[in-house]
This record gives C-alpha cells, sequence and structure tokens, in this order.
C-alpha cells in the first residue's frame, strides 16, 4: 500500500515551517505560502498566537525516584523519548488474553518525564499555555519544581495557564510529570476511582500517550477548548439555515474571548472562511463587544456562506475557519479552527426514519472499536499518519460509521475520521454500568462536558453517548442538558447503548435522542411486535421518536493466521478449553456475513413495521485489541477485528468491502495453493454484490450460481484443487461487471521487504514510525499464502525495532524474530533523533534475504520546541 497520493489539502507543517524558526507572529498560512500555494491565497495578519510542538526530547524514566521534580535532578541516564509515548509498548500483546482483565502482563505503575526547554524573550507579554491532549491515568505537572497541575481522569484533553511560572529568555524550564497508570488510582479530593480506569474495557497504556503543546497567545485572546483545567470553551462554530439547491447556510462563530490586558478594551471579531485551495469563501464581522479587564465573555458572528461544498461521507470537504480579533482597529489574535458545515437530522418512523445529511438518509455502516487504537509493539503511542492510514482502511471498504467505545477518542482519529467522511459515536467515559456511586456519575458528567466542548467542531460527530448502557432518567435528562448548553446548534444528538434492560430503554424513551443497541437487544415493549429472525422484538415507540443503531455486534472472534480446515500448517483452528468460538478465517467471514445481512435487511428505512428496526450497523471490533477477549487458551490480544493489531486484513475485512460497497464487488475467499498430494476438495465461496457468479479453474467453467446466501455469498461446493488459477466472474443481467483471479504460488524462495513512511519520509523526532511488510515468495514473486515460520531481523541505524507480534504467541512483539502468517507480517522501526540510514535485514535458511534501506530525516529543534507538526496523510480529490 503507497503513502504517496494526490494531496486535496496542502499539508501544513512541512520542513517550511520548521526552518523558520521560532518567531513570534509566524502564522501557518505564511508557511503554506512559503511552501508554494498561489500569491492569491488568503493571508491572515500576523498576530502573537503561536502553537508550538511540545512533543520532542523528554526524559523518560519508568520508576518513581524522589526529588525528580527538583529542576536540579540529574536525569542525564534517562531514556530520550517524545510524546506520544507509552511505556507498555515493550509488554503489550505478549501474554494470553483474560476475558476479564485484557491484557494481564502489562506493567502498571509510576513513570516520570522530564522536558528541558527555553522561551524566546520576545514572548514574556505573551499568555503561555499548556495543552496535554491526554496520559494515562493520572499525572502530577510540576513547572520549575512548583506544582501547576493535577491530570487524573484519564480520558479528556487538559490546560494549564502556566504564564506566571515559566521563565523566558535564556534561563531554562524544566517541566515534570510523574505519571500513574494503576486502575486502583482514586481522584485525589474524594478518594474516588474512575470507572472507565480498567483494563478490560479500555486498554492501559500507561505515560503521556498523547500530544503536548505549548501555545502562546497575546494579552486579549480567543481561548482554548480545554474546560478541563482552564475552564475555557474556545471558538464554537456551526450552520443553519440551510439551502442545500442553492448550496448555502448562515455560518455562526461563537468566540470566547479573555481580556487579561490590564485595561479596558472594545474588541472586534472578523471571521474569514477559507476554501482548500486557500482561497476566501466568505467573511464577515460582528460588532465590537466592550470588555473590562479579567472578563470572559462570547463574540458572536454571523455571516453567509454561497456556493458550498457541504460536508457528507461521499465528499468530507473541510474549511479553515479564521477568527480575528481587533482592538482599536489592530489585530490582537488570530485563531484558526478546522470544519465542515452539514445539515443532519435524526427521525424517527418506518419508511423516513433514520440518520439524514444533507437531506440524504444514510446507512450507517461500520465498526465499533476502542478509543485506545492501538498497535502491536507500539501500543496507544504512533505518529498521526497512522491513525490516518488506519481511517484510509476504513474507508476503502466503504465503511461510514466508527462506534468509540466506553471513553472518548484520541483527538487524532477524530481528526482522521472528519477527514475521510466517517461518522462517529462519542462516549464521555464508563465501564458498562450505570454508577450508583455519586462522584463517579459526576465525573462522567464532567468528561462529558469537557469532550463536547473540545470536539464540537467536529463535522463527523453526530452522535454524544451518555453511557455505554442504558442510565436512568434522571441522568439522561442531565446529559440532554449537557448537550444543550454546551452544543445546542451542532446538530447532533445525544443517547446510550441498551443491552436488555426492558424497565430502563422503556424509561428513557421520551428522553434520548437516539437510541443504541448491543447485539439486537432491543427490548420488547409492544405486544404487537412479534419476533423477527434471530432478533428480539423492538420498541415501535422508540422506532417512531428516533433513530435505532447498531452500536456493536457480531462479538465472535477469529485468528488471521487460519484460512481454513485444508490449508498447512495449521488444518484449521484447535479449539482450546477456555477458548470461546472455533473460527478459521474463512468460516469467521461467512458468520460476519450472516449477521451484516440480517441488519441491512432490516434497516429503518424498510417500510415495512415488523422489519422496520436498525439505521445503522458497528461490527466489532476494526482491529484487534489488547482488551477482554474471550480466546483464553490461544490469542494475546481480542481478535475481533477485521483487520489484526498490525492492520494486515483478515479475509472478513474484504467481505465488508463487498457488502458496504454501492457499486459491483467481488471477492473469493481465501487462496488457491493447497498442497498437491493431500487432493483438497472443498467448497469455493465468492462474496459478491452482483446477480450471478462464474466460477473457472484454469479457464474451465464450473457453472454459474444465481442463488445468493445471506445476501452476498456464493457458494460451489466439491472444488477440487487443481494447481494455477481459480477466477470468478460476477455478472448483472448478463455483463460482466467485476471479477477476480487467484494464482497458485510456487515453492518458498525469497523474502520480500517493503517499507511503509509518511508522506515526508521518516522524521527523525523519536516519535515516527517506519512500517515494513514481511512477505514470503516463491521464484516468480507471487506470495506464498501458506507460509508460518521464523524470519530473524537485524536493524541498525539511530532508530529503535519495534517488531510486530504473532497473535498465537506469547512474548513475540519487539524482537528480532517473527513468524509470517498467510506469507506476510507486519514490522515497526521507531525513529530516533539523529538523521542517518537505517538498514533492516531479513533472513531465513533456504530463502533469499532481504534488505530494506530508510533515511530518517533531520527535525528542527530549538530549545526543546519546533514549529514542525507531525505529518498526517494527504487525502485525494
Amino acid at each position: 500500500m503507497t503513502m504517496n497520493m494526490l494531496s486535496r489539502r496542502k499539508f501544513l507543517g512541512a520542513a517550511a515551517v520548521a526552518a523558520a524558526g521560532l518567531r513570534s507572529g509566524f502564522g501557518p498560512m505564511q508557511a503554506v505560502l512559503a511552501a508554494g500555494q498561489s500569491s492569491d491565497s488568503y493571508i491572515p495578519p500576523a498576530s502573537p498566537r503561536q502553537r508550538l510542538n511540545f512533543n520532542i526530547g523528554w526524559r523518560f524514566l519508568r520508576d518513581d525516584p524522589s526529588g525528580a521534580e527538583a529542576p536540579a535532578f540529574d536525569d542525564a541516564k534517562w531514556a530520550e523519548v517524545s510524546t506520544p509515548h507509552t511505556w507498555n509498548d515493550v509488554d503489550s500483546f505478549r501474554t494470553i488474553i483474560s476475558h476479564g482483565g485484557g491484557d494481564r502482563g502489562t506493567y502498571k505503575g509510576i513513570g516520570w518525564y522530564r522536558k528541558h526547554f527555553k522561551l524566546p524573550q520576545d514572548l514574556a507579554a505573551s499568555k503561555i499555555f499548556l495543552e496535554f491532549e491526554g496520559m494515562r491515568q493520572a499525572g502530577d505537572i510540576f513547572l520549575n519544581g512548583k506544582p501547576v497541575g493535577l491530570y487524573e481522569n484519564g480520558v479528556t484533553a487538559y490546560g494549564l495557564d502556566v504564564t506566571s511560572s515559566v521563565h523566558f529568555g535564556e534561563q531554562e524550564n524544566v517541566l515534570a510529570v510523574k505519571v500513574d497508570n494503576r486502575t486502583n488510582y482514586q481522584e485525589r479530593a474524594t478518594s474516588t476511582t474512575f470507572e472507565w480506569n480498567a483494563n478490560d474495557f479500555n486498554p492501559d497504556f500507561g505515560g503521556i500517550n498523547r500530544h503536548v503543546w505549548l501555545h502562546a497567545t497575546g494579552k486579549i485572546y480567543q481561548t482554548l477548548p480545554l474546560y478541563y483545567g482552564l475552564e475555557t470553551e474556545g471558538v464554537y462554530i456551526h450552520a443553519d439555515n440551510f439551502n442545500l439547491t442553492a448550496k448555502s447556510a448562515d455560518v455562526t462563530v461563537e468566540a470566547q474571548v479573555k481580556n487579561a490586558s490590564d485595561d479596558r478594551a472594545t474588541v472586534a471579531l472578523s471571521v474569514v472562511i477559507v476554501d482548500h485551495t486557500g482561497h476566501v469563501a466568505a467573511q464577515f464581522d460582528a460588532d465590537g463587544v466592550d470588555m473590562v479587564n479579567g472578563e470572559k465573555d462570547i463574540v458572536t458572528a454571523t455571516g453567509g456562506l454561497k456556493d458550498a461544498r457541504f460536508w457528507s461521507v461521499e465528499d468530507p470537504y473541510l474549511y479553515d475557519i479564521y477568527t480575528v480579533l481587533k482592538v482599536d482597529g489592530k489585530v490582537v489574535d488570530v485563531a484558526r479552527e478546522t470544519t465542515g458545515f452539514r445539515r443532519a437530522e435524526f427521525l424517527g418512523g418506518a419508511g423516513k426514519g433514520g440518520v439524514h445529511l444533507n437531506g440524504k438518509f444514510v446507512y450507517l455502516k461500520g465498526f465499533a472499536q476502542r478509543s485506545s487504537d492501538e498497535w502491536a509493539g507500539l501500543g496507544q503511542a504512533y505518529p498521526d499518519w497512522m491513525h490516518d492510514y488506519t481511517a484510509q482502511m476504513i474507508r476503502a471498504c466503504h465503511g461510514n460509521y466508527i462506534r468509540w467505545m466506553h471513553v472518548s477518542p484520541q483527538k487524532v482519529d477524530a481528526d482522521a475520521l472528519a477527514r475521510y467522511g466517517i461518522i462517529q459515536v462519542c462516549p464521555a467515559g464508563d465501564k458498562e454500568r450505570d454508577p450508583s456511586v455519586a462522584r463517579q456519575w459526576d465525573q462522567r458528567l464532567e468528561v462529558m462536558r469537557a469532550t463536547m466542548i473540545y470536539f464540537r467542531n467536529n463535522p463527523s460527530i453526530l452522535f454524544w453517548e451518555a453511557g455505554n448502557t442504558v442510565v436512568t432518567v434522571e441522568h439522561m435528562q442531565q446529559m440532554v442538558a449537557l448537550r444543550k448548553q454546551y452544543d445546542p446548534a451542532g446538530q447532533r444528538v445525544i443517547g446510550a447503548r441498551g443491552n436488555g434492560d426492558d424497565a430502563a430503554n422503556n424509561a428513557i424513551t421520551p428522553v434520548a435522542e437516539y437510541f443504541g443497541v448491543m447485539i439486537g437487544q432491543d427490548p420488547k415493549t409492544d405486544e404487537t411486535v412479534a419476533k423477527s429472525g434471530i432478533f428480539r422484538a423492538y420498541s415501535i415507540a422508540r422506532r417512531d421518536r428516533a433513530p435505532i443503531i447498531e452500536t456493536e455486534d457480531f462479538r465472535e472472534e477469529g485468528a488471521r493466521r487460519y484460512w481454513d480446515d485444508n490449508s498447512p500448517p495449521y488444518y484449521g483452528f484447535k479449539k482450546g478449553p477456555n477458548d470461546t468460538y472455533e473460527f478459521t478465517s474463512e468460516s469467521f467471514a461467512l458468520a460476519g456475513v450472516k449477521r451484516y445481512w440480517e441488519y441491512y435487511a432490516n434497516r429503518i428505512s424498510n417500510t415495512d413495521p415488523m422489519r422496520a428496526k436498525w439505521s445503522g450497523y458497528a461490527s466489532i471490533y476494526f482491529s484487534d485489541s489488547d482488551a477482554d477477549g474471550r480466546q483464553d487458551s490461544s490469542e494475546v490480544a481480542r481478535v475481533s477485528g477485521k483487520v489484526d493489531a498490525v492492520r494486515l486484513p483478515k479475509q472478513i475485512y474484504f467481505a465488508h468491502r463487498v457488502m458496504q460497497n454501492d457499486r459491483q464487488d467481488l471477492h473469493i475467499l481465501g487462496h488457491w495453493s493447497y498442497p498437491v498430494e493431500k487432493k483438497v476438495v472443498k467448497t469455493v465461496y465468492v462474496i459478491a454484490n452482483v446477480e450471478s457468479v462464474e466460477l473457472f479453474v484454469n479457464g474451465k467453467s464450473l457453472g454459474v450460481n444465481k442463488k445468493r446466501e445471506d445476501g452476498y455469498v456464493f457458494s460451489f461446493p466439491k472444488v477440487e484443487f487443481v494447481p494455477g488459477s481459480l477466477r470468478a466472474v460476477g455478472s448483472i443481467q448478463g455483463q460482466v461487471v467485476v471479477q477476480q483471479e487467484l494464482t497458485t504460488a510456487g515453492p518458498a524462495a525469497a523474502i520480500k521487504l517493503t517499507p511503509i513512511v509518511g508522506p515526508s519520509g521518516l522524521q527523525g523526532d523519536g516519535a515516527d514510525v517506519a512500517l515494513i511488510d514481511v512477505e514470503v515468495v516463491d521464484a516468480k514473486g507471487i506470495r506464498v499464502p501458506t507460509d508460518d515460520a521464523r524470519i530473524d531481523f537485524t536493524c541498525t541505524g539511530p532508530a529503535v525495532w519495534r517488531g510486530g507480534y504473532n497473535s498465537g504467541k506469547t512474548d513475540s512483539t519487539n524482537n528480532l524474530w517473527l513468524n509470517t502468517e498467510l506469507g506476510i507480517n507486519r514490522v515497526a522501526v521507531r525513529s530516533g533523533f539523529a538523521p542517518g540510514t537505517i538498514v533492516v535485514t531479513a533472513t531465513r535458511n533456504g530463502l533469499k534475504s532481504a534488505e530494506v534501506r530508510i533515511e530518517q530525516k533531520p527535525v528542527k529543534v530549538i530549545n526543546g520546541l519546533s514549529t514542525q507538526l507531525p505529518q498526517r496523510l494527504p487525502l485525494q480529490g
């Protein structure tokens, strides 16, 4: 898979930004112009606001030494790391999974981070803020030896005003953070645990596992959307009065402004909406607002947007919104938000209900995913472009929907899904219960409030989730009130996931704004509705009030490494005493197809009142996770994913690609490289969305099948394996519209290595990653799909080897060896800090070895700060 695609948006934060150094007033659009935008692109006026990369060059120790908060403490022998960072990249995905407790082998305790930095003297007149996008679970934060903050909820972003604590000029600053990821951590003020701080439902990757930023502003400024810590709300952008035919809407910008100038000021706000080509799409102003010193107020501006492109799953169009503050005609602050505009409606009723975007019904089809979104060998801490990589894979299989599970997502993931047109369900935090402890419920309310404020400009978040199970009427009313207070105009709704609690579901029906279900468990509350298929009867009252969406279904598990019962070396999956499921890759895909079809045939747009049920479907999970599994005899991960924990696809991934595709598509399950001596005779399954499929072996037709099982499955029984080719041809009305051919591989002959890096190459920032696909191929370069044996690696150069994993082997991560699975696996190398050449070799006795060379590029850091932002994957179109 190539990372080099045509860019839809200019990437902000390329090398031109780093070259600019650290100067007040250097705005991001100047960097874009320097990078080659046209001369008529919008260039915002200079202002004191800067957002500096604070991720690079921390010192880390997984221990709890006394006095580590002191500036003079000697950290010279500590490891040099960059954030996002987790200390559990070295011990996760290594032990057999536990249903009750997830990964039982990870370190849970104390770790320290220290960062040395200097701020330019010309920032001395600025306000200075630190933003921690998150850490797990809690952190005591010290600046120059003094406590300045306490982070505890393990979910939301956190802000600190450090203006009075930081030094400017040549005097060094030392920021120290003591992080605690123990699951029994208690809130300092109340001695109450956080219900979501549990490794089974919320994999515990300890450390500063998300980005850290330093913000500098003037004394009259627009606040940051960091309610946790700062109690500020930032800029809120929303649209109404849509005219879809005329492509117009009214846009409203509500900017929270703080006057810390020690004087009275009249603040004026101007708004500039810029399209992705850099040109002004709309511009409007607000009346001036008189503010006394210390005042914090909302300044509102509204204007029309014409010839608009509205955000949708087909066209996830984003605009940059510049909000310019002026005092007496002088610019004092310029902020930028990226968002999209769409009209969202959430309707009930058979034949008309469901989710509608821009006047069009959208059937939600996708996956549930742990918000940790972790990667074997790397944990939760990996570069932004790899989060885009996951979103890209979801769209490549035509998914348009992700329901994040239990806790709010990482910002990089929420942003990635918006860029790729994937609708999101965003929770607060819970552990599959409505807490009886009052303080734990208040903690959830606080997380939801901070989450709403942080993410309410994200156009792809349509649903706030009040709970991973039904909550009480009083609690749901409080959540609805939060939405109306902090996101009243964002065209989003709030509800909860139901799990079969009839009384609670019935009680909240008049209150909730949508209804989530789990594995079809919408309870029976109307005796006139009979059971349909395997699903329980459901509530007409709920259906007629608002959309009903599946939030997590198909809990079965199947590892990638098992093809079918006829394929070496395993010849099927042998269930262990503590395993719940017994699937091969083939049977796992067939079971997933059956379940998806049962839901799709019952979607809410169906006008039959006995069958008009769900308007969306999420299969759990998208990728294998270091969470609670049900294969306690055989796996180091929960293997419910459609791809494994290094994002290599299983056969069920391709089945979802076909089922979720609005165009004709086809996929043959499995391979065509069986041992000749076994005389394999098997059923060949073709997943297709066509009228008929014809199957050929070495050009000879085995017949045409016009009978689809479970909506998409065409079966060809008793097919005898003969080396050569297997081809499936899909037709509609007698015309061939899609086909696929598999070819028999010869004996294993060589190892093939394919590097995957971000669009700007591997960055020497201590946090970037190079992925390497490792394949075993025959003499013609065809992958040998039944290869499953050890490959040994060497790695030299300024980088850290992270390896990959085998889901059925303990202690397989971070090693200089790994087995292939189905002829392919994937390893990772984390970047170091110095430029240079990284050389990776792969060997196995009897095979031609392989070598790959990756250039690690320099990243400019000045006194612990950088203007170079993490790289993202560019979008097409």
